[in-house]
């Protein structure tokens, strides 16, 4: 499935400060998720943000065909989320209990529904095979918080980063954005944290709801960027963000399969069919008997086993 938006993924430098940045906006693509997964506005809020966190995680990747994998985990009672990303601008997750909500500032409503305890767990594909994992303690933080320091613990490059959301009347995922500023190697630290300084004032809160280049007027990522970063931005790539999920029969009969000959044979005696449900965009598929039969015959003959006697 692969729903197309108007939102864009924006990577490029800042050559005279030796910084690159990346500028994302998600707000139709989070829209369209929160219907579909039934999202509360609390939900909705923390889904918005992590959107656009792993659409600007998934552009960091070196590797075309390398995904990103972000996940929160929490003590609360929406008990945490997942998403995963592409270089490509290619997004798609969940939320673990997108009914809950707490009414209030979307900032303490956030906290409680997540809890004190939990962690924020980033999976990077390397390719060939290899995965890095690296994670922090939640600690009472919020996404943003959480992020912020996993890039100070995992990353280790200096770097200034914002997620913003923006309710407006009854819609509370009007927009959502996110920017990551970082450091290259020969860069300047000062003007990272001139950044982080501006982010920290609502730099970005300020583009997206206001200010000289309001994203509600239809202004740019460029222009966004220029109100946020400063001016000297040169664009290297402009993606179209789609929440696009890679489900099909042919996995939901893979998922199956790991059950085994005897598993698949169980599951022919006692329900005569098998339902697999996409946790991403709750496709769902079907295994009739006829199928569930060839299937346990092809694992037996890959086993080598003539079946039970």
């Amino acid at each position: 499935m692969r729903l197309r938006m108007l939102d864009r993924l924006v990577r490029g430098l800042y050559p005279s400060l030796g910084l690159r940045a990346c500028f994302v906006r998600v707000g139709d693509t989070a829209r369209m998720v929160r219907t579909l997964h039934g999202l509360s506005p609390t939900a909705a809020h923390l889904f918005g943000q992590a959107l656009a966190a792993g659409a600007l995680l998934g552009a960091q990747q070196k590797d075309s065909r390398g995904r990103v994998n972000l996940q929160l985990e929490g003590d609360g009672p929406l008990r945490g989320l997942f998403v995963d990303a592409d270089p490509d601008g290619n997004v798609r997750g969940y939320v673990r209990a997108p009914a809950i909500h707490f009414p209030g500032a979307p900032a303490l409503a956030i906290r409680a529904a997540l809890g004190t305890t939990g962690y924020l767990s980033i999976i990077r594909d390397l390719g060939g095979g290899q995965f890095y994992r690296s994670s922090v303690d939640l600690a009472g933080d919020d996404l943003v918080g959480a992020l912020r320091r996993w890039f100070t613990a995992s990353e280790q490059i200096e770097t200034a980063l914002d997620l913003g959301v923006v309710a407006r009347g009854e819609e509370p995922l009007a927009d959502a954005a996110g920017i990551l500023v970082q450091r290259l190697p020969d860069g300047d630290a000062a003007a990272v944290a001139a950044v982080r300084t501006r982010l920290a004032a609502g730099a970005l809160a300020s583009a997206m709801a206001g200010g000289a280049s309001a994203m509600a007027g239809g202004a740019s990522a460029q222009e966004v960027l220029a109100e946020v970063a400063g001016p000297g931005f040169e664009l290297l790539a402009d993606a179209e963000i789609a929440y696009r999920c890679g489900c099909s029969l042919e996995r939901a009969r893979a998922a199956v399969s790991a059950l085994g000959a005897e598993g698949v044979a169980q599951v022919i005696a006692a329900e005569g069919r098998a339902e697999v449900s996409c946790e991403f965009c709750h496709a769902h598929y079907v295994l009739d008997r006829e199928a569930l039969l060839e299937l346990e015959r092809r694992l037996r003959d890959r086993d080598g086993g003539a079946g039970p006697a």
